[in-house]
């Protein structure tokens, strides 16, 4: 007999539907049990934080932290949590359609289960277009988020996603909300036990008991290993991951490089070399601090971190800064340490910022994925090169920035041109070796060299537009202002290849790298820059004229 739902009975009691924080509870133990999901071994910790993501678009509620949500929901949900107002749902075309209020950002699980049947008939609509292989539109993608959203929340509390006892007989690990007692590949007196100190978690944690339920976590802890035997994750693994979860480096980088750019700024203002030096102590600390948590990263997947949009952006912001440290090392100019700042806090405050865009998740690779070898020389080649047309970007719009309030500083202009022109050629070299290397990864894992696929097809675009300019700069028709101009504006085709693809396209063979949202940011980025140039161009016009 399955006894998970019996073993929470007592936590129904003095119901109240509201979360409720446990001061005084320590966590740790509870967050470092081994659980395996989507495909993934991994802490407790970390599906807490992904599961309270994808419920409220947060990895806190009302100063709770994951784990403890999580723990409230396993053991508290019909008590503390069915009336609580933590579903998060944006998209108003949608609230409109359920009939919710559309003001509200957060619901209670009781309110969309009073909509359940609206739910249910856009569900319904959708399985049809997918049949049919019909496009969905952006309500539907919405739709199907909440229906996940629900669908997490049920498995979680009723045990189903809980799947933290290997299973000695097969790859897959048993949920502890689907375990039987008495017909279970593990010895009976083990799961009675198991089941025990389950019950203990479970009215521990009813009672607010802090030193009551820290003996029940570990005592829960160490039969999961027992029961796990000798290919359980060390106690060190999953520390690791749960370290990577706190510290938050990349958070901590774009801090540092902000700080660093504002002294870069005060030290161009007023002219101080001690602030220079500040803001160079600075940018190196957030290139550690963004070093280190690629480190951690690497080490808990197990492999280069570039398998999605978001470990795509914070690589490419580090490949940033460092070239412009490589371009420092020969100009020493200040300036490009600042413009690499620049990038950098923008891509990490966009991937620390955007979850449901970029998603943060460690999963396990694709199957064209699995060559650790091409993955590390081909991707990180391409987007490497992303980097260095990103510091050219930023340092194009420098220089329309004199040409827009400093047109007479021809000086000034023509060395950040120059700047600008060997990061580009940085790029050019690394995105010409990346898209051959790309043949040869295809030719291996698909027997083609080139598919003319769309993600092919934009980085060899992408490519060419940028040799353009060079050799319209080589040949004397791109000079001064025309030439950044042309500059700033290739990165569009970068922005197409490694965002609009994936995100707008959504087409090919490079599935893996799918997802949506975003559009907005990207369509004001776009006419921002326009708009820049624009302005940029009338003030260089009439400082021509008055020459």
């Amino acid at each position: 007999m399955k006894v998970f739902a019996v073993l929470m009975v007592a936590s129904l009691m003095g119901f109240n539907g509201y979360g409720q924080a446990r001061s005084g509870f320590d966590w740790s133990a509870f967050e470092h049990i081994a659980i395996q999901d989507h495909g993934r071994i991994k802490p407790f910790d970390t599906f807490a934080r992904e599961s309270l993501q994808l419920v409220s678009g947060s990895q806190s509620w009302h100063g709770m932290p994951a784990i403890e949500c999580l723990a409230g929901w396993i053991f508290a949900y019909d008590k503390e949590w069915a009336q609580e107002k933590f579903i998060r749902i944006d998209y108003p075309e949608l609230k409109k359609k359920l009939g919710l209020v559309d003001s509200d950002k957060y619901f209670s699980p009781s309110e969309l289960r009073s909509q359940a049947p609206r739910l249910e008939s856009l569900l319904r609509e959708i399985a049809r277009k997918e049949r049919l292989k019909e496009g969905l539109s952006e309500l539907e993608n919405r739709a199907i988020r909440v229906q996940n959203q629900l669908g997490l929340l049920d498995a979680i509390a009723s045990g189903r996603a809980i799947a933290i006892l290997p299973n000695p007989k097969g790859a897959d690990w048993v949920a502890i909300g689907l375990l039987d007692q008495h017909n279970s590949p593990f010895p009976s007196e083990k799961v009675t036990a198991l089941f025990g100190h389950l019950g203990a978690l479970s009215s521990r944690f009813a009672a607010m008991d802090a030193n009551g339920w820290q003996k029940a976590a570990l005592d829960f802890s160490g039969i999961l290993r027992e029961l796990g035997g000798p290919g359980y994750p060390s106690y060190k693994n999953l520390h690791r991951e749960v370290h990577y979860n706190g510290m938050r480096p990349f958070r901590w980088s774009w801090i540092f490089y902000g700080i660093a750019f504002l002294l870069f700024v005060l030290s161009f203002v007023i002219g101080s070399s001690y602030s220079q030096y500040a803001g160079m102590v600075a940018i190196v600390v957030g290139f550690v601090l963004h070093s280190y948590g690629f480190i951690l990263r690497c080490v808990v997947s197990g492999r280069p971190p570039v398998t999605n949009m978001y470990e795509s952006v914070i690589w490419v912001a580090w490949g940033a800064v460092l070239f412009a440290f490589m371009l420092y090392i020969k100009y020493r100019k200040g300036v490009l340490l600042a413009a690499s700042s620049v990038f950098a806090v923008v891509g990490l405050i966009l991937a620390d910022n955007l979850p449901s865009v970029l998603d943060p998740s460690l999963h396990p690779l694709e199957p064209v994925l699995r060559s650790n070898f091409w993955l590390a020389v081909h991707v990180l080649t391409i987007t490497s090169s992303y980097a260095a047309f990103g510091l050219s970007l930023v340092l194009g719009n420098v220089v329309l920035g004199n040409y827009l309030f400093k047109p007479h500083q021809t000086n000034s202009i023509s060395q950040l041109t120059l700047y600008m022109y060997r990061a580009e050629q940085i790029g050019v070299i690394l995105l010409a070796a990346g898209t051959i290397l790309g043949g040869v990864w295809a030719d291996y894992s698909w027997g083609r060299f080139w598919g003319w696929d769309p993600k092919e097809v934009w980085a060899l675009i992408a490519l060419l537009v940028y040799l353009a300019v060079l050799h319209g700069r080589f040949a004397g028709w791109l000079k001064g202002f025309g030439f950044v101009t042309a500059t700033v504006l290739c990165f569009l085709a970068v922005l197409m290849a490694w965002y609009g693809v994936n995100f707008v396209l959504g087409v090919g063979l490079h599935a893996y790298g799918f997802g949506t949202g975003g559009l907005p940011w990207i369509v004001g980025y776009i006419v921002l820059q326009i708009g820049f140039i624009g302005a940029a161009y009338l003030r260089h016009a009439g400082s021509f004229k008055s020459l």
